[in-house]
């Protein structure tokens, strides 16, 4: 290995405290000796502390502005070329890193996710799969705490969105997606063990009125360089009237 598969894991946080300790054990496991972490606190009632004195993971506080400029700003304060994105609630494989940190110095262009569950056995030869971003008009397979890209395809798609209430992710994807030479991919084993419970996912509260409009806004958006097939306009309208959120 070389420096330059070095990876930064970048996490927000608001209130976030019942899974603060589980997530920086988490954390000491899965950094190799060149990696290292940002964690943004987006404003917490209980400003976070780091425990110890960790010299891998660097905290920057701010108040309340929501994730994706959260997330700009630990992006924007990552050294290394390769960044990896983990929600305070999940937690991640042991070898997640190293597996997607090979794959990404071979494909510098790609958004490389892993599953969040175990789905189907992956091909031995070949784990990863591609995912056409048409795809993503149908149903967003992807789960953003596994994603991990070069800090260039962040850089050229203009960051994520700081003003959406939520679809931040899936309107990054479809942005980073009609960039020429990008690709979506997906290991197709499980890297990350997801949290599912409604109680305490945050995007879990979020108005499903908000969420269909913000839907049918990012889909609009990028409708037009992606392009996906007519008939997929009956998997929106599914959606976008609630059904297969």
């Amino acid at each position: 290995m070389t420096k330059d598969d070095a990876i930064t894991v970048i996490t927000t946080v608001r209130d976030g405290d019942a899974f603060l300790e589980r997530y920086f054990a988490n954390l000491y496991k899965i950094l190799r000796p060149q990696d290292g972490a940002i964690l943004v606190d987006d404003g917490s009632v209980n400003p976070v502390m780091l425990p110890g004195q960790p010299t891998k993971v660097k905290l920057i506080r701010c108040p309340p502005i929501g994730r994706g400029a959260a997330l700009n700003i630990a992006i924007s304060n990552a050294t290394t070329r390769l960044i990896a994105i983990q929600d305070i609630d999940d937690t991640s494989n042991p070898d997640r890193l190293s597996i997607q940190a090979a794959f990404l110095m071979d494909r510098p262009n790609a958004l490389a996710f892993a599953a969040g569950q175990e789905t189907a056995t992956p091909n031995a030869r070949n784990p990863w799969q591609q995912i056409p971003a048409t795809r993503l008009y149908r149903s967003n397979p992807l789960h953003h705490s596994s994603l991990a890209f070069h800090r260039d395809i962040w850089e050229m798609a203009s960051g994520y969105d700081p003003v959406l209430p939520c679809c931040i992710d899936l309107d990054f994807y479809l942005r980073v997606a009609s960039l020429p030479m990008t690709s979506i991919w997906q290991f197709r084993r499980q890297l990350i063990t997801r949290n599912t419970n409604p109680e305490t996912r945050h995007f879990a509260s979020i108005p499903d009125s908000v969420y269909q409009e913000t839907l049918r806004i990012v889909l609009a958006r990028h409708r037009r360089a992606i392009a996906p097939p007519h008939w997929m306009r009956i998997f929106d309208l599914k959606r976008l009237s609630g059904i297969g959120r």
